[in-house]
């Protein structure tokens, strides 16, 4: 037994060299295996490259794909709906495994609904379709595009990029959210009751009933009250009251200071708001009204006039302003008298960040003039101190500020009310609520009659 251990003690290490030889022989092997794998892989890139990237740009034809892009309105109002269509037509005889299409839109909209975007597969000669919707908040006039085509080989390795640069433009008027509130107020008592609207009453052709006076040879016949002749044995006329229109003209200051505030809620945006609010309540009362936007120099001019045209036109011109360079008020009113010698109701809607004596005057001058001038003055503090991003900090400090140039704001007020100006500070809470007012109280009082 003892030598029996003994003989296999001995045979053990050769049994141990020989498992060791056996392991590295495999794992010479294996890595000769790896080694081979990888080599045959570097082979067929090699011989892809060489091969595969020239038939691969033959095929990727980006010239043949034929992308047309479909809107279903190209003028809208702010806050409305963009249906954006968009049609894939591989005119090349060869299938494309894989086509991506990307339809650029402008950052200032929202992508409500589907993808501007498409990957997939299309035959030679075939048509692929995809659509998406966006929502226009903001009013001016942007492009839609352009279109990215890239187109895939099938491994990966390569692709092909071509941007179409075909753009169609969507002009988006100021919103009509405003308008569609004041209509849900309903009947005129209920409009009455929140802003006090009142008719300019004077004696002419209407239907409600004035008074009576004695009869005249000029008068017409059909107008002679005879009950009352047969009980005063006198000819008498009953007489009706009519509402006389008045007439309106608008300056809005675009100017680079007018550009301040929340974006979507800058003093400018709030400004065109309140006109077409102004414009439609107008419209609907017969009002004659114009528009003068201006910076350095008046930029568009509107005469006053009436009627769905008219304030289309208004809407148009107020969808293309821009914020841009300095005030100079006089230019503008100098402009204004020179081109229409009609005098009226003037709003001069502006931020008076201007040059103290430009602004004052610009304001004499239109009251000498003969216009009824009311400064309807966006305050910057109150659109800038209600960024709910501002830290307790900056809020105190804002309002230390905005009190410093309140300040100067009410001395520069008082100058100008020696020139038979009103000036009104407004803010983004009572804007729209102000221009109204105005409106209505120089409607009742007869300022710009027709």
């Amino acid at each position: 037994m003892i030598s029996v251990g003994l003989a296999l003690e001995g045979v053990q290490p050769v049994f141990e060299i020989i498992e060791l030889f056996t392991q590295q022989q495999l794992a010479y092997g294996v890595s000769n295996i790896i080694v081979t794998y990888f080599l045959l892989i570097g082979i067929l890139m090699v011989i892809g490259t060489t091969f595969g990237y020239p038939i691969f740009r033959i095929q990727a034809n980006t010239e043949g794909i034929e992308v047309h892009r479909i809107l279903d309105k190209k003028k809208c109002f702010a806050g409305d709906y963009i249906h954006v269509q968009i049609t894939i037509h591989n005119k090349g005889p060869n299938a494309i495994d894989q086509l991506e299409i990307y339809d650029a839109y402008p950052e200032t909209m929202d992508l409500v609904l589907g993808e501007n975007y498409l990957f997939t597969r299309i035959n030679g000669g075939a048509k692929a379709e995809f659509s998406y919707i966006l929502r226009t908040p903001v009013r001016g006039l942007y492009k839609v595009g352009p279109t990215k085509i890239i187109i895939h080989d099938r491994l990966g390795f390569y692709q092909e990029e071509k941007i179409k640069k075909d753009f169609d433009e969507v002009l988006v008027y100021p919103s009509y959210e405003d308008i569609k509130k004041l209509k849900t107020l309903g009947a005129k008592r209920q409009l009455g009751k929140i802003f006090g609207i009142h008719r300019t009453k004077l004696k002419g052709t209407g239907m409600e009933f004035w008074g009576i006076r004695d009869y005249y040879p000029e008068d017409a016949f059909r107008y002679i009250d005879w009950k009352a002749y047969s009980r005063t044995n006198k000819l008498q006329i009953r007489e009706f009251e009519t509402e006389k229109n008045i007439r309106i003209m608008v300056l809005l200051d675009t100017s680079q200071s007018m550009e301040q505030g929340l974006i979507r809620n800058t003093k400018l945006e709030f400004s065109i708001r309140s006109i077409v609010l102004l414009a439609h309540m107008a419209q609907e009362r017969k009002d004659i009204m114009g528009l003068a936007t201006f910076n350095s120099k008046v930029n568009t001019f509107i005469q006053p006039g009436q009627g769905l045209h008219h304030f289309n036109r208004i809407l148009e011109d107020l969808a293309y302003v821009q914020p841009d360079g300095p005030s100079y008020l006089t230019n503008a009113v100098h402009n204004l008298i020179m081109r229409y010698r009609s005098r009226g109701l003037l709003f001069i809607i502006t931020d008076l960040e201007g040059k103290k004596k430009d602004i004052l005057d610009g304001i004499r001058k239109a009251s000498a003039a003969g216009y009824d001038v009311i400064v309807l003055s966006p305050f910057g503090p109150f659109f800038e101190i209600q960024n709910t991003r501002l830290g307790p900090t900056e809020k105190a400090l804002g309002e230390a500020i905005a009190e410093e140039y309140y300040e100067i704001r009410q001395r520069l007020s008082k100058d100008i009310q020696r020139y038979r100006a009103g000036v009104i500070s407004v803010g983004p809470d009572d804007f729209l609520v102000s221009i109204i007012n105005e409106y209505l109280e120089a409607k009742r009082r007869g300022i710009g009659l027709v």
